[in-house]
């Protein structure tokens, strides 16, 4: 699970960062340019965000854009503002959970893990015939097995868990290798070519410059 969060405050973010990065893979921004950036490259199945940046109330104006691009993207807002009417005030505007400073770190891992779950796409569905299983990673076309490589396999799930979404290389090679420096981009459109040799349909689109999408 990627999550990115939104923290000017360096001490806490460095904390937190560290104790969550046990469980999860985080990206930590301390300013609206830095989260905006961020959000544009990857996509996060939890982004947390501080309200207080920089002096300025401003952390609650980035929902809007980070539900219009991954409506699935799960937004925690954290701050010290924790009255009722700023709590409704960040629900009002899309955020799907509000806790408030200070905090356990152990709590906010649990709603993390809580907002994911709700988030998951349906473990079983099909696409074009083409019947996908996100639990056991197998597909069937026609009653019939389709024979993926591991590789094969992790690729064309993640792209099918983010379908509906553009998926740069950079992230897809972020989520499939423990050291995505160290590999080339063109491995990238290799398995997929190959994945496509074995779908019966056109699954896997190519957008031009940005990256690859399952629609």
């Amino acid at each position: 699970m990627r999550i990115l969060m939104l923290e000017d405050d360096v001490l806490l973010a460095e904390l937190v960062s560290a104790y969550l990065s046990l469980h999860l893979c985080v990206d930590t921004v301390s300013t609206m340019q830095e989260a905006r950036d961020f959000i544009g490259r990857f996509h996060y199945d939890v982004i947390l965000l501080d309200r207080n940046i920089q002096g300025d109330d401003v952390g609650l104006k980035l929902i809007t854009e980070i539900k219009s691009k991954n409506s699935a993207s799960g937004v925690i807002v954290i701050s010290a503002y924790d009255s009722i009417s700023d709590k409704i005030e960040g629900l009002n505007l899309g955020a799907d959970d509000y806790l408030d400073k200070p905090f356990d770190n152990e709590e906010l891992l649990a709603r993390i893990y809580a907002l994911s779950r709700r988030n998951q796409p349906l473990p079983r569905f099909e696409i074009g015939g083409l019947v996908c299983d996100t639990n056991l990673k197998t597909l069937e076309y026609q009653g019939e097995p389709i024979a993926l490589s591991k590789k094969e396999s992790e690729l064309l799930f993640y792209l099918l868990q983010k379908r509906g979404q553009i998926l740069s290389k950079d992230e897809l090679l972020d989520a499939l290798y423990l050291n995505p420096q160290n590999i080339s981009s063109n491995t990238l459109d290799v398995t997929i070519g190959h994945i496509r040799k074995k779908l019966p349909l056109a699954l896997i689109k190519t957008v031009k410059t940005r990256g690859y999408i399952i629609e």
